[in-house]
């Protein structure tokens, strides 16, 4: 569904079906919803955000915030290499413009102005979170580590209060109100400010929060204030708080207040669930084309088609079929209310899913030179987008609406309340629905945005190919992860990004004040600024990423690369058939392989409950009885699908492996009291075993060894 309205889930990771009540009805904000003691959602964050330290955060969490950084320059530079953008540039200025608040202004409507920017589960935030501690690092002489605190208080800040409002009008980048919370708190972390200016400026802030249209977003240069207005409101904000003026903090959750405007379903648990172990930085997906997300994996599927067509006329080419999900298919309705051709704007070539396939299939690639003269100025480019098609396929619905982005797990926060919010807006997709007992992530190490695609050229020759992802290149993609780091780079560097800054920022925890100043000056500076000077005589620059280190990491907890590894391989081998080609009739081995996958489930929910145990220091058990009972089992296996048995495991891997990771590793001798049943019920051990050898073997052989029976069973021969 588009980013300006729409779509789609469902509630319990236990693997069973919910008993009791489910949540209440009504969408109005609950009063159980407040945090305990009365505080407001605003001073939680408040107080959480301004004591947030770089330390806190995990070493996969910093990788996220450095290839975030890096990211969304190679998107500054390509806007600004833009005729668009140079437009920008003549109206407001430079980013390395001496006064912040206009260099702020100017960035974020240079890193909107192509849809170059990457996305979190719950918004576009690094056109706040990002450009305004950039902007300010050099001012504020902050070093490197500081301006990655600032940037991940930001994210965090502007990102849950994105997802409370997720289920309305507003998502993607429409949802301006984003860029409120990530200003004000990108900027007030960086100043360390206290809890009380974070808060005033917040209600501030929301109390005037922007109100996009789609009249001028889809199909105008209007789209280019939808972040630049909010993070101005922000700045303002804390102009203000600073000396003294007030806000309302509980402005967010009170009946007056913006959940109730924007939210048709306010989740106001979800801008506090998880603080400190919920990470929303670690939920980001990387475009390595311009445009929406939703139309990312069509434009992947086409480049790997270019190669295949070899040099075919475009006019030998009779129809381009894009199969996807309900994202997709409106998105493209929307787009095609407008008309589309060489003169129209960025924002509508941005969201033209059929010129930006017809142009992937033509050339083999999406680049931002494709959305200007005289790229755009091809006939042949315009002649094939008339004969690309979008078809949905609620395979991919099913698929996208499991996922952690865009939607599912605000959606299943909502639980019941989603079905009819759903129905209201798409019945299509509320027949996608997973089962309304899922529950919302404990963690977020392996989310997923499986926005898929299927795109099928045919020819006049009567030769028919196609080419289907999951999901976009660069895309959360659950355990099978993705390698950011290098996407980032190559994105940065192909944008005429600086190799030094791409360099520094790779070891951007580490760097002093001056060389984060060098740093936003070689990876901003344009052809009409003046040239970068070279390190002041006093700062020691060097390739030597062990200069100056800080050990900023807590006590050392539980090593979990290996058992990371092995969930790693199980979810590809569980994952490897194509999407939506499964038989209708599951064959023996499938049979077998969701059996496998659904004790798998139950029984990282057990080992789970057992890790809390450990943690919280009480007697610790065992038991592996409810994971082995064919009852349990079979009711689950005849309830749902494999794709819902495949996220099972998923979560509750993320869950059982986040629990070990703040586990301190001295208590890997602690003792647990096991007993162990095989499959008809017969016990097979009773003792105490260390916590430790318990990991160890679920790593290095109970996972492997099921990942081993799963890749068996997808070789051998389908029964006739």
């Amino acid at each position: 569904m588009p980013g300006s309205g729409t779509t789609p889930v469902g509630r319990d990771a236990s693997g069973a079906p919910p008993h009791g009540p489910g949540p209440a009805k009504d969408a109005r904000v609950r009063p159980e919803s407040r945090s305990p003691g009365g505080d407001s959602i605003i001073r939680r964050l408040a107080i959480w955000g301004s004591r947030l330290d770089l330390g806190d955060a995990p070493d996969r969490v910093v990788a996220h915030l450095k290839s975030q950084i890096l990211s969304q320059l190679g998107a500054a530079r390509a806007g600004y290499g833009h005729p668009l953008g140079r437009r920008i540039s003549q109206a407001y200025g430079s980013p390395l413009q001496r006064d912040p608040k206009h260099a702020v202004h100017s960035l974020s409507m240079a890193t909107v102005c192509l849809d170059f920017d990457d996305t979190a589960y719950a918004g576009h935030l690094s056109h706040s979170t990002v450009n305004v501690p950039l902007i300010y690092a050099s001012p504020l002489r902050l070093d490197g580590r500081q301006l990655l605190t600032s940037v991940l208080a930001a994210n965090e800040t502007a990102a849950r209060i994105t997802a409370a409002a997720t289920l309305g009008p507003f998502r993607g980048q429409t949802a301006g109100h984003t860029h409120l919370a990530g200003a004000v708190a990108g900027r007030l972390r960086a100043e360390n400010a206290s809890a009380d200016t974070w808060a005033h400026a917040l209600g501030m802030a929301f109390s005037v929060p922007t109100w996009s249209l789609s009249r001028g977003f889809f199909s105008t240069d209007a789209k280019l204030l939808v972040a630049a207005v909010p993070v101005q409101i922000g700045l303002s904000a804390c102009d203000g708080a600073r000396f003294g003026l007030t806000g309302p903090e509980d402005v967010l959750e009170h009946p007056q207040g913006f959940l109730h405007r924007f939210a048709d379903i306010p989740l106001p648990e979800e801008a506090l669930a998880g603080l400190g172990s919920l990470w929303h930085t670690e939920t980001f997906s990387y475009k390595i084309h311009p445009g929406s997300a939703y139309t990312s994996a069509a434009v992947d599927c086409a480049v790997e088609l270019h190669s295949a067509l070899g040099g075919v006329d475009h006019r030998d080419i009779t129809e381009v079929v894009v199969e996807g999900s309900i994202f997709t298919a409106g998105l493209d309705r929307i787009a095609r209310q407008h008309p589309i051709g060489p003169d129209s704007s960025v924002a509508a070539l941005n969201f033209s899913l059929p010129y930006n396939v017809a142009t992937a299939l033509l050339t083999g690639s999406l680049l931002p030179s494709d959305l200007a003269h005289p790229a755009v100025d091809r006939p042949d480019r315009w002649e094939l987008a008339d004969r690309v098609h979008t078809r949905h396929d609620p395979a991919f619905s099913r698929h996208a609406l499991l996922a952690t982005a865009p939607l599912g797990q605000a959606l299943r926060r909502a639980g019941e309340r989603a079905e009819a919010w759903v129905r209201a807006i798409d019945a299509r997709a509320a027949e996608a629905l997973p089962p309304a007992w899922l529950e919302p992530e404990t963690d977020f190490r392996w989310a997923t945005k499986n926005l898929g695609a299927r795109v099928t050229v045919r020819l006049r020759d009567g030769r028919e190919l196609s080419v289907e992802r999951r999901g976009a290149v660069g895309a959360a993609s659950g355990a099978d992860g993705t390698d950011h780091a290098a996407l980032a780079r190559a994105k940065f560097l192909a944008c005429g990004g600086d190799p030094e800054a791409a360099d520094l920022v790779g070891r951007l925890e580490h760097l002093s004040p001056d060389e984060v100043a060098r740093l936003v000056e070689l990876a901003l500076a344009g052809p009409d600024d003046d040239p970068v000077p070279g390190p002041p005589t006093d700062t020691h620059v060097t390739g030597d990423v062990t200069h100056d280190v800080r050990d900023f990491r807590k006590d050392s907890a539980m090593e979990t690369a290996v058992l990371e590894e092995a969930y790693a391989g199980l979810i590809a081998a569980a994952t490897a058939a194509p999407l939506g080609h499964q038989a209708s009739a599951p064959r023996p081995d499938e049979r077998d392989a969701d059996w496998t996958l659904a004790h798998i489930a139950l029984s990282d929910r057990l080992l789970a409950s057992t890790a809390r145990q450990v943690l919280a220091g009480d007697p610790a058990g065992l038991d592996n009885g409810p994971a082995m009972d064919p009852k349990a089992v079979e009711e689950l296996t005849s309830s749902v699908d494999r794709d819902v048995l495949v996220e099972l495991v998923r979560r509750n891997a993320a869950e059982f492996i986040g629990l070990l990771a703040q586990t301190p590793e001295n208590q890997r001798a602690t003792p647990v009291i096991v007993r162990l049943v095989g499959d008809k019920g017969e016990e097979l051990f009773s003792g105490a075993v260390p916590w430790g050898e318990i990991v160890r073997l679920r790593a290095e052989d109970h996972i492997p060894a099921h990942t081993g029976r799963l890749r068996r069973m997808a070789r051998a021969p389908q029964e006739s």
